[in-house]
């Protein structure tokens, strides 16, 4: 296992276990369904996190009770979970129990529940409820600048979000104004090489290459590809920052233990984007495709070579993004007429997909 995935896992063990002395009520079994359902995430085994992530919130509801802070924590996660599986109608109902439970538990105005209104904004969004998504987006801004004041960092998230929106709404002028501005607040709080800019950075591009603007849009896109690379790729120094974040990461966890779950629980929707993350293969595609657009066809082939070499050194040769990655490739070389090396490599990515439904099972 390299460096930053194992810095990964432990981030995400200290992340969800409870030592018994911290907190009697919590027992062990609660402790095994969240680690493996947590596992099953960064191992993209999203149906097996799923009855984990089940049998932990039976467990949580049982121990504090269905109207309880623990329990809201584990609905939320339950419900991004349906949502990369395309699940959204199941994503939206977790999503609102969660909710209701934080607004009876901790009020209306608690910073728990603007983060379950941007997830549920973003479920929205997914389902092409854009003004549903965009009174959840509002929310979720209202209660962090009320909790934070104006243009705090987790306010400008969300506006972020609301320029992805209005992307898909086609208002690319306030979509563009609006993701300018996150993008150089967020620069200016976490780095200009920082993996949480991966978003934003994307939604940026396709925003231009939305509009036929492919100069722009490959701006964005080569930004992107600069900063996954920077932050992932094994051959560069800056890996080791990753692990430094991640290190920090585990100290603040370790530093919270004697808290309740609903404090120190990851949120998943929230993760910014690396190798492990659903979303990262399209995101990668991009550069590649707009590149392919233009029959720079070199260019893209080494962005897919360099993408697939970084998604197997951090994941392994059988996870599902490095099938992903495969899959688009294909893609590519069946574009070009290059149908043998298309074949082999969707056989390989083929391999990947039913290894992945019986680890599933």
């Amino acid at each position: 296992m390299n460096l930053f995935k194992a810095a990964v896992l432990s981030v995400l063990f200290l992340s969800f276990f409870v030592p018994l002395h911290a907190q009697d009520q919590i027992n062990w079994q609660i402790e095994e369904y969240i680690e493996g359902y947590s596992d099953a995430y960064f191992n993209a085994q999203y149906e097996k996190a799923i009855d984990l992530g089940t049998e932990a919130l039976h467990d949580i509801e049982k121990n504090f009770g269905r109207v309880n802070e623990n329990t809201a924590a584990m609905c939320s996660n339950l419900a991004t979970l349906y949502k990369i599986r395309g699940k959204f109608s199941e994503a939206e109902k977790f999503y609102k129990r969660a909710l209701e439970i934080y607004e009876k538990t901790l009020g209306l105005d608690n910073p728990y529940a603007a983060r379950v209104w941007n997830a549920l904004g973003e479920n929205y969004q997914a389902m092409r409820k854009y003004k549903e998504a965009d009174s959840s987006y509002q929310n979720a801004q209202l209660i962090w600048d009320k909790n934070s004041g104006k243009n705090n960092l987790n306010s400008v998230l969300v506006n972020s979000h609301l320029g992805s929106l209005y992307k898909d709404e086609r208002k690319y002028k306030e979509s563009e104004e609006i993701l300018k501005s996150s993008l150089a607040s967020m620069a200016e709080a976490y780095g200009q090489g920082s993996p949480v800019l991966i978003r934003p950075l994307s939604a940026m591009g396709k925003l231009y290459e939305a509009q036929n603007k492919l100069t722009e849009a490959e701006q964005y896109y080569r930004y992107v590809w600069a900063v996954f690379k920077g932050n992932f790729s094994l051959e560069d120094p800056s890996v080791e920052k990753a692990f430094n974040r991640m290190k920090s990461e585990m100290d603040r966890l370790w530093n919270q233990r004697n808290e309740p779950i609903y404090k120190r629980l990851m949120d998943l929707n929230e993760l910014y984007v690396g190798p492990w993350h659903p979303d990262a293969a399209d995101i990668l595609n991009n550069l590649p495709m707009l590149y392919l657009k233009e029959e720079r066809f070199t260019e893209a082939e080494n962005i897919y070579e360099d993408s697939l070499e970084i998604m197997m050194s951090n994941l392994g040769p059988m996870h599902i993004n490095v099938g992903k990655v495969l899959t688009n490739m294909s893609k590519f070389y069946r574009k070009m007429g290059k149908f043998d090396k298309a074949d082999e490599l969707e056989s390989r990515a083929r391999i990947i997909r039913e290894k992945a439904l019986l680890a599933n099972r």
